[in-house]
């Protein structure tokens, strides 16, 4: 019984002890903010070729695999046409729209009111064209998701700036928890699904990724070489399956937690710079810093809060 009251209060402990360090949560609602403002911008001059009704792809094709209960922009601009409101003016109020709730999140002016907007204008543009959606795009709206459920413009923003208003004693421990399990299972399940072929292991993966129409069209590497030295390609292979493998076990633990990330955020540089899968990178490097970065600092404050407490109470039970 004992040792259940003990499990009990560790897992207490884990999931709701009041954690008063929020410079994670400053950090993470400007930088997504900042992530999809850059990723909406650079899809601008293709707005009308990607959801309009004068798309590449028929909107009505692209309407098949979406359900007939959610919205959607091809929907919303047929509602409002409805009502005598012509496409193109739909067009202009989604982009002014979308890029003013950016604005409001990196200020941190109502972030939670600004990322359900923004949420549901960003799902609908996605489930609106979902055959242009990748990775980062699912990505964005968990990060919104999180924006709803974090109070992230309590501190440094303009929020209490113009209303003087004074952050309010919430726990976010239990929303940070869940965050950090949510990419910690994201990591070790993308390992598992890489291990569990063979592309991965002998190195043909990174070989065809390496390939890909829209890869490494930047810098334009050579990598012809790589065919000489197939060894190489395997050898990323298998790091990358350790490294998202691994990931629950060895960012957790405090002694490789620093090193664990370095070699994530790392992984994720190298994928932009050869790949150019620039916003998915970064929105998984802004999740990484934003759950284990500010972490360490955390810690070494509550062991060095803890010994100045031992000190001051040794001394006490000496003079009495």
């Amino acid at each position: 019984m004992k040792k259940l009251n003990i499990l009990y209060a560790k897992v207490e402990n884990f999931f709701f002890r009041q954690d008063n360090k929020t410079e994670f949560l400053s950090f993470f609602r400007v930088a997504i903010g900042a992530v999809i403002l850059l990723q909406f911008i650079a899809v601008l001059p293709d707005f009308d070729t990607l959801f309009s009704s004068s798309s590449i792809i028929p909107q009505d094709i692209m309407s098949v695999f979406t359900p007939d209960w959610l919205i959607t922009f091809p929907k919303m601009v047929s509602f409002l046409q409805s009502y005598g409101i012509e496409e193109s003016t739909t067009i202009v109020i989604t982009k002014v729209s979308f890029i003013t709730l950016c604005i409001f999140i990196i200020t941190g002016f109502y972030s939670r009111i600004s990322a359900f907007l923004l949420l549901i204008l960003q799902i609908a543009l996605l489930k609106g064209s979902s055959f242009f959606a990748y990775g980062a795009d699912f990505f964005t709206s968990m990060s919104l998701f999180y924006l709803i459920l974090f109070p992230a413009d309590q501190h440094f923003s303009l929020r209490n700036f113009m209303f003087s208003r004074t952050a309010g004693d919430i726990n976010i421990m239990p929303v940070k928890r869940l965050f950090q399990i949510h990419i910690s299972m994201a990591y070790f399940f993308s390992g598992l699904d890489k291990a569990l072929g063979f592309n991965w292991w002998n190195g043909e993966s990174i070989w065809k990724a390496i390939h890909l129409p829209y890869s490494n069209r930047d810098l334009n590497i050579d990598f012809s070489w790589l065919t000489e030295h197939s060894y190489i390609l395997s050898f990323i292979g298998w790091s990358t399956i350790v490294i998202e493998m691994c990931y629950p076990f060895f960012i957790w633990y405090k002694p490789t937690q620093k090193t664990w990330l370095f070699l994530t955020v790392s992984m994720h540089i190298g994928i932009a710079l050869v790949l150019n899968l620039y916003y998915f990178s970064a929105i998984m490097i802004v999740w990484n810093i934003t759950n284990f970065y500010f972490e360490q600092y955390a810690k070494k404050e509550v062991s060095s809060s803890k010994k100045k407490i031992s000190v001051e109470y040794i001394p006490k039970q000496v003079s009495s």
